[in-house]
Parts: C-alpha cells; structure tokens; sequence
C-alpha cells in the first residue's frame, strides 16, 4: 500500500518533501521534483543542498515569516512565492506545510506539499495589467462610455461621460438610460427602442442630440456571454463641432449654390457646379458636369472676329494664371440667349500649379436686352441710328490715332414710296426687314450695318486693301436684286438699291464726321441720279 502511495505522489503534479526536523535539509522528495524545478533526486538529498537557498529574496522574509506559525498550528498554506530553479528560472508555488507526530507530545518531522501556479499567476498578472488598460482607457477615454445592464438600466459611466452631463456617478447609477434628463422628450422613445434592438443582439448606430445644444454619434453593442446578452456598452463620440462645420459648410454651399459659379479642370471641363448655374442655363448639374463650356456657345459667337479673340484672350490669361473678365453670350440648353459678365480665377495646388479654374458669372441679359434694345432698329433688328453716330465716332477716332482705313456706304431703296404706296405699309415693312437681314448675311463678320432712316441704312467697312468697299458694294447690290422681289413701279421691275461710298483712307484729306456723312450721301444721290441700282464712289477732287 506504502509503495502504492509514493507511486502516486511520484507522478503527481505536487511536489511531496520531507524536511529533517525543523529544518530547511531534505530528508525525502518525491521524484517529480526533477519535472518541478529540475534537480535530481541525489542533488537535492545532498547534505548540501537547503530549500530555504532556491526561495527568491524578495519572497524569503514573508515566507520565513509564515513558516513560524507552525509554532502554533499544525498546518499552514504559505502565501505564493517564487523559487529558483536549476536551468536559472524563477516559478510560482503554492505550499502547504504540515507537522507530523511520532506521539501526542514530541514533534517528529514536518512535510510540505508544494504546486507550480506559475501560469495562473501570469494569467492573474496580465488579467491585471489588462484590466488595469482596460480601466485607463475606460476613464480617460475622450469617447463616452455607459455600460448597461440589457434592460437599460446605467450601472457605470466613464469620466468623460460624466463631465459631460456634469453628473456624479451616483446620481445616474440605477436609472433607466432613456430616463434621463439629457434627452429631450421626442428622444427618449427612440432611445427605448434601441435599446430593446441592442439587447436583441444587434449593432445599433445613430446621432443623436444631448442636452439641447450637444450632438452625438451614438453606438450601442450588445456584450455577450456565450450566446446571452449580459451587457450593453453605449459609447457616444462628440461630435457638436463637426455638425456646427456641416451646418457651416451647408450654410456656405446654400450660399454658393445661390450664386452662379461653376469649377472646371485645366482642360476646361465641368468638374461642378452651382444649382442656380444650372438654373440659368437650364440644364441638370449631371448634363454639364464632364461637358465643356462650348455646350453654352451661343451660335452668333461663331461668327464673330471679336468673339472669336476673346475666347483667345480668355485661354492665353488663364494659363499664366491671370485672372479673367470678360462678357460673353451664351445659350439656354432651349435656346433662349443670355448674357454674363464673367471672372474665371486659376486655383492653384501647394507648388503653385494650376488645378483647376473657377468661373463667377453675373447675369447681365436684363441689362444686355436694354442695351440692344437701345441700340436696336425695332423693325429690322438690325442696328439703329443712335448704335451708328457711336461706331462711326468709333471708327473717325481709330483712323485718327492709328490710321485705320474705313469706308462709309449709305444705302437706299429705290423707288421705295412707290412700293410702298402700291403694295402698302405692311408688305413694305417685310421689304425692309428683307434687306436689312440681306445687308447683314452679306458683309464680313467685322463690318456693321445700320438701319438710319426710313428707307435709308448705312455701313462701315474696315478696309485693308484698295477697291475692296466696291467689290463689297456691288455684292449687296446684286444680293439684293436677286431677291427677285417683285416691284412693278420700278423702272427693273424689282426691288433694287443705290449705294453710295465714301473711303477714308487719308489723313490729309480727313474731314469731321458730319462732312464724311453728307459726302457719302452725295455719292448715293449720284447713284439715284445715274438710274439708281448703281455704286457710286464719292472722290475727293
């Protein structure tokens, strides 16, 4: 039976030792003592080897300490200590000293029984330690934290939380989450019901508003032990400034999309826009986004010299990062006309690279409309006399200063009163609006024509070689007449004009404008007076 025993304890995870008397020399040790600390068993029997050697410093007071009492009980369980082992480490044990009799009164010998609980006091330590982080981020997280039993009901809240409801923990502890004063009335339910989801098991996430002025993004998830649900952890991240940015932001945005701006990248493409940009222009933002401005052209642009340097200015200003002003006109995706005013900024990235370029337009058609309204001849549509005294001053002073060649031609119906008189006043008005559109198609894009009277237009032309106003001339005569408008009381049985021209092309032989006038009319009246449906040049003699 005896050998049954020591087979047992040789095998067993407890180190079994007998000690000689009260002392620390081994007298018998169970042969696992190699397993525990790794000393043989004739090592440890030597006469030289002491337990008391193996304990770690730190430890041996306690212990020698604790071993004393046996004094005054026959067993004692020693506090957890460490003992060196032969390949130098240190393990935890757990002992167990008991006195043993060989009668009532004489004390024989005592024996100790001893356990490595190494890795539960490392597993302790790091539970510790861990709980330990766990605390100090728990405490100085900047989130807030509640933890919560499932039914809703605080049982902690993190130092962050608490200064922000400015409450101690005792005065929450207890109450139902919901059931608190920094939710408003309309909350409250909302809260309920999340609560009840979270506690079902799901991930609840929403914002919410704290004590009136304070917003939150509030997440709740559900704690579970095995398949329940034991706790609920609310953590709520402040986020009052970022939604007083958005409210900003949107604010701004609100503001910007009230304005007429569009953005587009260095190629000029649409990246975005205003919603009152797409207002005006009548497109949706996803017509014009990855379109260029040219979809805005207005028609009349493409023929245009004037129009056609501007949107060269444009380009050659913005690409050296200049900002541009300018007016353009534009088309409605319907086709109605309108006008902007227009400043396109480069925007620049760090190194000073252009990026992209905004464009502020300002709606000008209103004004634009009262400006050709003044200037336009209401009847033709083409320019009116008072447009005229304005380009002729325009093109008098250029000739003046720079030397700019021009020639004046003054147009007139023949034997208008008599078409008019026969056909009457309505089929005389289609006459009139017939030539002016006539005149128009048939000058050059740089050339202007005016209706100045009844039936009477004029027409400056910029000249750049000799006899060009001729050749010009006699090409709206014969347009004209091969409208093959019928005109019985004309001696050509058709509609036809007079025109008569005067070139100012010498400074030495420059006269005031109204001389100009009266010289040009004189070589109309000598056209009329030559048989009319004639060119007549008015030279200086």
């Amino acid at each position: 039976m005896q050998n049954r025993y020591l087979e047992y304890f040789n095998d067993s995870p407890t180190l079994f030792i007998k000690f000689k008397g009260n002392s620390s020399k081994v007298e018998y040790i169970t042969n696992n003592v190699t397993t525990l600390l790794g000393y043989t068993l004739e090592e440890v029997l030597d006469s030289n080897f002491s337990f008391e050697n193996i304990i770690h410093k730190g430890d041996y007071k306690l212990i020698k300490d604790e071993i004393k009492e046996l004094e005054f009980s026959n067993e004692i369980e020693l506090s957890p200590y460490r003992v060196l082992t032969k390949n130098s480490n240190y393990i935890w044990i757990k002992e167990i000293r008991k006195k043993f009799y060989d009668n009532k009164i004489n004390e024989n010998h005592i024996c100790s029984y001893i356990s490595n609980i190494t890795k539960e006091v490392n597993l302790k330590k790091n539970l510790f330690y861990t709980n330990k982080i766990i605390k100090t981020v728990y405490d100085n997280s900047v989130h807030l934290i509640a933890l919560l039993k499932p039914n809703g009901t605080l049982i902690k809240a993190n130092k962050t939380a608490l200064e922000f409801i400015n409450k101690d923990e005792k005065e929450i502890i207890n109450k139902k989450f919901w059931d608190t004063n920094w939710w408003d009335e309309s909350q409250k339910q909302i809260i309920k019901k999340d609560l009840k989801k979270a506690s079902k098991g799901f991930l609840v996430h929403s914002e919410k508003k704290v004590l009136d002025e304070y917003y939150i993004e509030l997440t709740i998830k559900p704690v579970y032990d095995e398949n329940r649900v034991i706790y609920l952890v609310c953590e709520g991240k402040d986020i009052t400034q970022a939604k007083k940015k958005e409210k900003k932001i949107n604010h701004y945005n609100e503001i910007i999309n009230k304005q007429l701006i569009s953005i587009t990248n260095k190629e000029g493409i649409i990246k975005e826009c205003s919603d009152a940009f797409c207002e005006l222009t009548g497109y949706d933002k996803n017509e014009l986004v990855g379109k260029k401005h040219n979809i805005l052209k207005h028609p009349n642009n493409n023929n245009n010299n004037n129009n056609d340097d501007k949107y060269k200015d444009l380009w050659e200003t913005i690409t050296l990062n200049r900002t541009w002003k300018g007016k353009l006109k534009n088309k409605t995706k319907d086709g109605r006309s309108f006008w902007v005013e227009n400043t396109i900024t480069p925007n620049c990235d760090e190194n000073g690279n252009i990026e992209s370029y905004t464009a502020i337009y300002n709606n000008i058609t209103t004004n634009k409309k009262i400006k050709e309204k003044l200037i336009t001849d209401e009847l033709t549509g083409i320019y009116n006399r008072r447009y005229f005294n304005k380009i002729f001053k325009k093109y008098y002073k250029k000739f003046q200063k720079y030397n700019e060649k021009f020639v004046l031609m003054i147009v007139d119906i023949d034997y208008f009163k008599q078409y008019n008189d026969n056909y009457g006043h309505s089929k005389g008005d289609e006459v009139l609006k017939d030539v002016a559109q006539t005149l128009k198609l048939n000058l050059r894009k740089c050339d202007y024509v005016f209706r100045i009277g009844g039936e009477e237009f004029a027409i400056l032309v910029a000249i750049n070689r000799h006899n060009v106003s001729k050749i010009i001339a006699n090409k709206l005569k014969e347009a004209i007449y091969n409208l093959n408008i019928i005109h019985e009381f004309s001696f050509y049985r058709r509609l036809t004009i007079s025109v008569g021209i005067k070139q100012i092309n010498e400074k030495l032989l420059l006269k005031n404008k109204i001389e100009i006038f009266n010289e040009a009319d004189k070589a109309l009246y000598k056209a009329k007076q030559n048989g009319r449906n004639r060119v007549f040049t008015f030279f200086d003699t």
